[in-house]
């Protein structure tokens, strides 16, 4: 055989070979994949879920889950109320201020609409003073017969009227936004009655789609949550035939030709399985045959545990939060609960405290019949002190008054109403000041209040 001969051999074999990939699909550029889009985009979702307010709301009816990773955020941003500090009222007023909130519901009222806002995309807190709803709100008109009450509603209750492109305020742009752009069931509302929450942020591209509103916070759940589901359906239909019962039978082909001899075969494992449950025993012909098969569980406990740690790494919270429980091995130290409390900070509390100062004003206008220009509130803080902890510190703070007392740099009397304000006294009841200076006769107070 000459050289040449072997030569076309060895073409022949080659072409062979890469016609054979060629057909079986392999792609040449397969190495390149990881730099394409191809992927990326396949995996992508062109709709959103904040449009759909039938699935988010039987989703959040359903799933518990969903309704933890709605409401815990919120419950926990909230927890132990508000601190209310003012220098135009004294701790006495911050008290009854404190009360009222806290009587009127008012600051559920504000939860509510954070909640729905983190559903749906967007809400707003309606303020009621009896008014016209399609007449402006004016907080100078309040008095103290003004009968004030809010309520927290989503974005579905407040219908959005405006119809064009952008459907949000923008700068240099003529939206022609209407004075009454709510309609609340029925009844146009007049822009300065509802104060906004929005929800996340989206991009330029999508916001004409959510018509001025925000995202809902499942558009960023819903792979890990469709795993988690998938999981839980596939362990459900397992727990159905974990165990089954195999009943070799002689002649059972031949049995159900005929319908008594279907009703036969049917009444002789009827019988089989009451003699199996009661008396413990199994009592068969001796050429029949039983066998019990069990399905092998493997492997789902640990592809749970995965499943479970890309819902917390999507939502920000420990899995403590989410399921009620840490999984084996992973307790939730420091580092996963700074991390939650820096979710809180960034996406409730440093949000909505705009929302939440104008209800402020609102009520200290109707309780006091002025509007603070120094109100301010701060948060109870997120980490949970113990007993001696919380003591030490209000033995700290109660010795920081004290010295600053002593210096001369603090009166007594605005010693005490610090004191009060920050509750470093303990008291059986709560609702009224700690430490009660002399108080001034009425007509003076009422002078202090009501200023021209």
């Amino acid at each position: 055989m000459t050289a040449a001969v072997k030569t076309n051999d060895i073409n022949k074999l080659q072409n062979g070979l890469s016609d054979l990939v060629s057909n079986i699909g392999f792609d040449k550029s397969f190495g390149q994949q990881l730099s394409q889009t191809a992927t990326l985009i396949a995996n992508n979702r062109y709709y959103l879920l904040s449009n759909d307010r039938n699935t988010l709301t039987y989703t959040y009816l359903t799933h518990g889950i969903v309704q933890t990773m709605i409401d815990q955020p919120v419950e926990d941003g909230f927890r132990g109320g508000i601190d209310i500090s003012c220098d135009e009222i004294d701790a006495k007023d911050i008290s009854e201020l404190q009360n009222y909130l806290k009587n009127k519901g008012i600051i559920e009222e504000i939860k509510r609409a954070i909640k729905w806002a983190r559903l749906f995309g967007g809400g707003g807190i309606v303020i009621d003073d009896g008014g016209e709803p399609n007449t402006p709100f004016r907080i100078d008109d309040i008095s103290e017969k003004t009968p004030i009450s809010f309520y927290g509603a989503d974005l579905w209750e407040l219908g959005m009227l405006n119809n064009n492109q952008y459907a949000e305020e923008k700068p240099y742009i003529d939206n022609s936004i209407n004075e009454t752009p709510f309609n609340f069931y029925g009844k146009l509302l007049n822009k300065n009655r509802v104060l906004k929450v929005l929800g996340k942020d989206a991009p330029s591209f999508l916001r004409p789609q959510l018509r001025g509103w925000g995202m809902s916070e499942l558009e960023r759940l819903i792979r890990d949550l469709n795993s988690y589901l998938k999981n839980q359906d596939v362990i459900f239909e397992l727990l159905d035939e974990a165990k089954i019962d195999v009943y070799k039978i002689q002649h059972f082909d031949q049995a159900l030709i005929s319908a008594e001899g279907t009703a036969g075969v049917q009444k002789r494992v009827q019988l089989s399985n009451q003699i199996k449950n009661f008396q413990n025993a199994l009592v068969m012909d001796v050429n029949d045959d039983y066998q019990q098969k069990q399905v092998n569980f493997a492997g789902l406990a640990e592809m749970l545990v995965e499943i479970r740690k890309m819902i917390s790494n999507s939502l920000r919270m420990p899995i403590s939060k989410i399921f009620g429980q840490s999984i084996t091995g992973m307790n939730g130290g420091e580092d996963d609960i700074e991390n939650y409390n820096s979710m809180i900070e960034s996406e409730i509390r440093n949000k909505f405290d705009n929302t939440i100062l104008q209800v402020l004003k609102i009520c200290c206008k109707k309780l006091f019949g002025i509007v603070p220009q120094s109100l301010s509130f701060e948060y109870k803080p997120l980490r949970m002190l113990s007993a001696p902890e919380a003591e030490n510190v209000k033995n700290q703070k109660l010795n920081r008054i004290l010295q600053l007392v002593n210096s001369g740099l603090l009166s007594a009397e605005e010693a005490i109403n610090q004191i009060n304000l920050d509750n470093l006294v303990s008291a059986k009841n709560q609702d009224v000041p700690l430490i009660v200076t002399k108080e001034e006769p009425k007509e003076n107070s009422k002078k202090k209040w009501f200023r021209s």
